[in-house]
């Protein structure tokens, strides 16, 4: 029988899905101005940072309380998956039952695409431009053996930066 890995949360580690008060008056401040936006340089705007700011341990607490929370319910995922991974899916309880069987899709040599790419152009299945659009600035950059910042700064005229959403880290 092989054995799967599964992250296990103690019974003393659960204490930390507690949130603290403090946790809780930074979530219920972070609720109540949810979605607000504030006229910049504005003294509501500077009230909010004022308040905000003094809770910065709450928020602390509360970005501490969801990580605790994301590793639980990711330990609970994976051990309730590797439960019913067992027998055929006429053994499971009514109320369960597994999805359609997905799969991901490879090359199976590097030959693989050229060849694939030529026969459908070939075909008349697909042109180069259809193909061309498909190419992202990541991929003809990671080929070009460069980063993305390189590859616009040689073509500054077809490539262009678009900020992405920024992720927050709260230590």
């Amino acid at each position: 029988m092989a054995s799967k890995e599964v992250m296990i949360i103690t019974p003393e580690e659960m204490k930390n899905l507690a949130p603290s008060d403090r946790a809780m008056d930074a979530y219920k401040f972070a609720i109540a101005y949810a979605g607000m936006d504030f006229e910049p340089g504005s003294d509501e705007e500077a009230e909010f940072i004022a308040k905000r700011n003094a809770k910065a341990e709450g928020f602390r607490d509360m970005a501490e309380t969801q990580k605790w929370m994301e590793k639980t319910a990711a330990s609970m995922k994976a051990a309730n998956k590797h439960t019913w991974n067992v027998g055929t899916e006429d053994d499971l309880p009514p109320g369960v039952k597994w999805s359609k069987q997905s799969y991901t899709y490879e090359w199976q040599d590097d030959g693989g695409p050229f060849t694939v790419v030529h026969d459908l152009i070939e075909k008349g299945l697909v042109s180069v431009d259809q193909l061309v659009q498909l190419l992202t600035v990541a991929n003809i950059a990671k080929a070009a053996g460069m980063d993305q910042g390189k590859l616009m700064e040689l073509y500054p005229a077809y490539i262009c930066a678009k900020a992405k959403e920024r992720t927050l880290s709260i230590k």
